[in-house]
């Protein structure tokens, strides 16, 4: 069984551009993003949210995707 911490590595290195943050052990799984440097405005959702790491995983890759 991975650990948290290697679930958020692999997480990262799929979607650069979003932070990912588990609220605690066990707990909720969070993805966000800001703006892009040099923009102002943000287009698409900027966080998703998750009991699983999975579930987060097919949210943003729902948006990656589009």
């Amino acid at each position: 069984m991975r650990s948290a911490e290697e679930i958020k590595a692999a997480l990262r290195r799929e979607f650069p551009r979003w932070s990912i943050i588990q609220s605690s052990p066990n707990g909720r799984w969070w993805a966000t993003r800001g703006p892009d440097v040099g923009k102002l405005v943000q287009h698409g959702p900027s966080c998703f949210d998750a009991d699983e790491p999975e579930t987060l995983r097919a949210q943003l890759r729902k948006v990656a995707g589009a």
